[in-house]
């Protein structure tokens, strides 16, 4: 009879005491994940995206958006920190100094070498059972965002402009995807 592998499983508060390498120390349901520094078109991608939002967020006065490093707690065997977070005022009460507990409106990744299969499965599954409204996976490679919310099977491949609207008395932010790409792989 063979006998199956023992795989850790970590707590939120077990990864929080991990060391600050420059690593990327996030766990899902209790699986330990691990991320290399990202290079630069990346960050770029989250200085810009996260900029727009929060210029929109704040002329709308509409929430704030945070980029990583930033937790977001689901539960005590699921804390993540995605690259970009849009927190609308409905859900400050969640949000304490050091991390916000629950679903943001909006979760954003830019995906890279290391963090395709990541993002696009266990987080991606993750966002959509926690309720994350809208998770957005950035692709700079293919020039492309893949939106999901929780209840899609596919997602919503946009090339052009993306269109969100976090409430309907608020005008909508438009992100110009073309643009954004250009400028983040020069």
């Amino acid at each position: 009879m063979a006998m199956a592998a023992l795989v850790p499983r970590y707590t939120a508060e077990e990864v929080r005491r991990f060391p600050d390498d420059g690593l990327r120390y996030e766990v899902i349901r209790g699986e330990l994940f691990v991320s290399p520094a990202p290079g630069t078109s990346h960050q770029r991608a989250v200085r810009d995206v996260c900029r727009r939002l929060q210029e929109y967020l704040e002329t709308n006065d509409a929430g704030e958006a945070l980029p990583a490093p930033f937790e977001v707690e689901f539960a005590g065997d699921s804390a993540v920190q995605p690259d970009v977070i849009v927190i609308l005022e409905a859900q400050r009460p969640r949000l304490s100094r050091k991390r916000l507990t629950g679903a943001p409106a909006v979760a954003i990744e830019i995906i890279s070498y290391t963090s395709k299969r990541t993002d696009r499965l266990q987080k991606r599954r993750l966002y959509q059972d926690e309720g994350v409204s809208e998770y957005w996976i950035v692709d700079l490679e293919l020039r492309r965002v893949e939106r999901w919310r929780p209840a899609d099977s596919e997602p919503e491949v946009v090339t052009g402009r993306l269109i969100w609207r976090p409430a309907p008395d608020v005008p909508p932010f438009e992100l110009d995807l073309v643009a954004l790409f250009a400028a983040t792989n020069a």
